[in-house]
């Protein structure tokens, strides 16, 4: 469909919906008629932009509703939401590949350039590469590529003469709303106070103290006039932990110590590791590496 041929008025409730706009419009989805309430917007699409209009706001805090259908070939939408739009989409996508099935080039738009190696392997396990008759279903491509590449939260394949055209965005990361009902941070493991990041409350340690697992590390209250006044616990406070790990050997030297602290950070897991120590010992007719990992944790 081309360009200003069918429009969707759409309403928007949410705090800070101009973010939203503008981060559209550097996206390349463009809205007008914008008007701005106390508490929605409303704004017009091009229904070109439909689906990558909702996969850009899907992990953002609004909500938002289609008002209407505009423009010259609304009376069609409104057919084609009566008929189905699944069975009229496959009916044109099947005359489409019947009468010019052949993919001379491959181009990627949005974000498509970044998955592009991934993208193209998968087209290609699909039989669809260049220089090719398209014998694929566009539509399953796109939910393969949804479901096989992660970080994508849009896709679109057209194909356009000899041109397939493979439009991508990237998922954006999901916003995470404050809780104001959490009295307390607790310390999820034991270690050494590193960095404190205090937004809410009081910090009941201090950098350098030693806590254990479990321990208050920022309370959800502050002090006024000597008086405790209650509120939520927010912040940040980074934590230099320590880990143990033994591997035993009948062979010594650097190649083992490397072994063991390789074991110990597997073992560990995706930890942020900052130092590893190895001491070397005998046990009868065993050489025991006995490893130290230190590593920091975020606790919020």
């Amino acid at each position: 469909m081309r360009r200003g041929k069918l429009f969707v008025k759409l309403q928007i409730k949410g705090e800070d919906s101009f973010s939203l706009i503008e981060k559209l419009h550097k996206r390349g989805v463009y809205a007008y008629d914008i008007t701005f309430f106390d508490k929605k917007t409303i704004i017009s699409i091009d229904f070109v932009d439909y689906k990558k209009f909702f996969a850009i706001s899907r992990n953002m805090c609004y909500n938002i509703r289609i008002l209407k259908y505009y423009g010259k070939l609304s009376p069609i939408k409104t057919l084609f939401s009566k008929c189905g739009l699944f069975i009229c989409f496959n009916l044109f996508l099947a005359l489409v590949i019947a009468f010019d099935g052949y993919v001379g080039k491959v181009c990627y738009e949005g974000d498509g350039e970044y998955f592009a190696p991934q993208i193209s392997t998968l087209l290609k396990s699909e039989g669809v590469t260049e220089k090719t008759f398209l014998k694929a279903d566009l539509k399953e491509l796109e939910n393969k590529l949804l479901q096989e590449i992660d970080g994508v939260a849009y896709v679109s394949l057209r194909k356009s003469g000899r041109v397939l055209t493979v439009e991508a965005y990237r998922s954006e990361p999901k916003i995470e709303g404050i809780d104001l009902k959490k009295e307390k941070i607790v310390s999820t493991v034991s270690g050494t106070i590193k960095a404190i990041n205090l937004l809410s409350g009081t910090a009941i340690v201090s950098v350098g103290d030693e806590v254990r697992k479990g321990e208050t590390l920022i309370e959800g209250y502050v002090l006024k006039d000597e008086e405790k006044q209650l509120t939520y616990a927010l912040g940040e406070v980074e934590i230099e932990a320590k880990y143990v790990f033994t591997y035993q050997s009948f062979a010594s030297g650097e190649r083992y110590k490397n072994r063991a602290c390789l074991l110990a950070r597997e073992n560990l897991g995706e930890k942020d590791v900052i130092s590893c120590e190895v001491e070397e010992s005998f046990d009868k007719d065993k050489i025991v590496y006995t490893v130290m990992l230190k590593y920091l944790v975020t606790v919020s």
